[in-house]
C-alpha cells in the first residue's frame, strides 16, 4: 500500500502524519461523506478509511490512500466523474482558486493560496454575521470601535500575514465547514475562550458556503469535496505553525511568557 503513487504530495503526507486524530477524522468524513460513501469512491477504500478512523489506526499507508482519493476528486469533472487520473494537491488548490475567481501570483506558495481561500470564504460570510458575532471577532483581535466594513478591511490583510489573526479566522472557517458537513465543530477553541463562538458562526459561514457552491459548483460536484478538504488542511497547517499553550491550546504571541487565556507560564 505504501507504493501508492501520490505524485509530488510527500510533504502533505508529512503534514498530516503529525496532525491530531480529530483533524484527520474530519478529512476522512469529507472524503467518505461521513462514512456513507460516494458514487466515485470504491467501497473497499471507504471501508479502509472508515475502519482506520474508528480503530484509531491512521498510519502513513492510510494517509497515502486518503491523499490519493483527494487527488482523484481533484481530477474529477462533471463530464467525467470516474476519471482515473488524479492531480496533485497544488493543482487542486489552483482549481479551487480559479472557481472562486481568486487571483494569486504565479509564484505564490500553496500555503499562501490556502490563506486566500480562507479569506474568500470568511469575507463571503462576514455580511451574513450578526453585529454581535462581528464584534466578538474584532474584539478578540484587538480591533475596536470600527464599522463592520472597516473591521473587515483591516482583518483580511492580517490573515495573509499569519499569526494569531490568521489562526483564529482559519479556525472559524474550518469549524464552520465542519459543522455544515458533519454537524460538529472543531475541538480547539482557537483563543476565543469557548467553542460556543465557533459554533455560533457555523450558520453564517454555512450560508456563505452554500452560496459559493450554488455560484461556482454548477458543473463540478467534486468541488463539494475539495473545498472542505483544503480548508481542513489549511487548519492543520496553521496549527503546525503556531506556538500553542500546552494547557489550553490558545495561540501565543512570539516571546510570550504567560498564556493570556489560562495564565499558564509558557514552557512550564
Amino acid at each position: 500500500m505504501s507504493t501508492i503513487d501520490i505524485k509530488d504530495d510527500r510533504p502533505l503526507v508529512e503534514l498530516l502524519f503529525n496532525a491530531e486524530k480529530s483533524d484527520l477524522d474530519l478529512l476522512i468524513d469529507y472524503i467518505t461523506d461521513n462514512g456513507n460513501g460516494r458514487i466515485s469512491l470504491s467501497s473497499s477504500v471507504k471501508k479502509l478509511l472508515v475502519e482506520a478512523k474508528e480503530n484509531n489506526e491512521i498510519d502513513e499507508d492510510t494517509l497515502r490512500v486518503l491523499i490519493r482519493e483527494l487527488q482523484l476528486f481533484g481530477g474529477n469533472s462533471f463530464a467525467n466523474l470516474f476519471r482515473k487520473n488524479g492531480v496533485d494537491y497544488a493543482e487542486i488548490v489552483d482549481d479551487v482558486l480559479a472557481r472562486l475567481k481568486i487571483k494569486a501570483h504565479k509564484t505564490a506558495s500553496v500555503e499562501r493560496k490556502e490563506s486566500l481561500i480562507i479569506s474568500k470564504v470568511f469575507e463571503n460570510a462576514w455580511d451574513k454575521m450578526s453585529d454581535e458575532d462581528r464584534k466578538k471577532i474584532l474584539d478578540s483581535l484587538g480591533i475596536k470601535s470600527l464599522s463592520s466594513r472597516e473591521g473587515l478591511e483591516i482583518l483580511l490583510p492580517r490573515i495573509g500575514l499569519g499569526g494569531i489573526a490568521a489562526y483564529q479566522v482559519t479556525a472559524i472557517v474550518a469549524s464552520s465547514v465542519a459543522a455544515m458537513v458533519t454537524g460538529r465543530v472543531l475541538q480547539v477553541a482557537a483563543g476565543f475562550g469557548s467553542g460556543r463562538v465557533l459554533g455560533a458562526l457555523a450558520g453564517p459561514i454555512g450560508i456563505a458556503l452554500t452560496g459559493i457552491y450554488s455560484v461556482y459548483d454548477l458543473a463540478n460536484p467534486a468541488f463539494r469535496v475539495t473545498l472542505p478538504c483544503i480548508v481542513q488542511i489549511a487548519w492543520i497547517r496553521m496549527k503546525s505553525l503556531q506556538n500553542l499553550c500546552d494547557s489550553c491550546n490558545h495561540s501565543l504571541e512570539q516571546n510570550a511568557k504567560f498564556c493570556p487565556q489560562c495564565g499558564t507560564p509558557v514552557g512550564a
